[in-house]
């Protein structure tokens, strides 16, 4: 739950030979007013809860000024959305910045639509971690 200059950073710190597993929150939602609009409740929610610590940090990687508001610019950088295209680049950015692995968790309201986002995303994240 980082921006991509966190995975560089973690990469960095670790070395090579060091196993880092990003994690990045996705939602299959292509129309951005709703992608933003439901993306920005799981942000709210995240920094609500790790509180001090993403808060701090996201302050650290210069979304100072978009914490308070939850800004656009803080919700594209926190959770991949659009389609099964645009989820692949997210995951090959990661991947890129130095991520060994990418955990990808939907932005689901159930289990059954968070399972149906995945298995819809699978066949373009598979074709960029080949």
């Amino acid at each position: 739950f980082m921006p991509l200059a966190h995975t560089a950073f973690a990469r960095q710190i670790l070395g090579p030979g060091k196993l880092l597993v990003s994690h990045q929150s996705v939602l299959l939602e292509p129309d951005p007013g709703r992608a933003r609009a439901r993306a920005r409740e799981t942000v709210r929610m995240a920094l609500t809860q790790g509180a001090a610590a993403y808060g701090r940090a996201w302050r650290d990687f210069g979304y100072a000024d978009d914490l308070a508001g939850v800004t656009d610019r803080l919700v594209d950088a926190a959770v991949a959305w659009g389609d099964e295209e645009a989820i692949a680049r997210r995951v090959r950015e990661q991947l890129d910045a130095g991520a060994d692995h990418v955990l990808l968790t939907p932005v689901a309201d159930d289990l059954v639509s968070a399972v149906d986002q995945l298995e819809r995303i699978a066949p373009a994240v598979l074709g960029v971690a080949a």
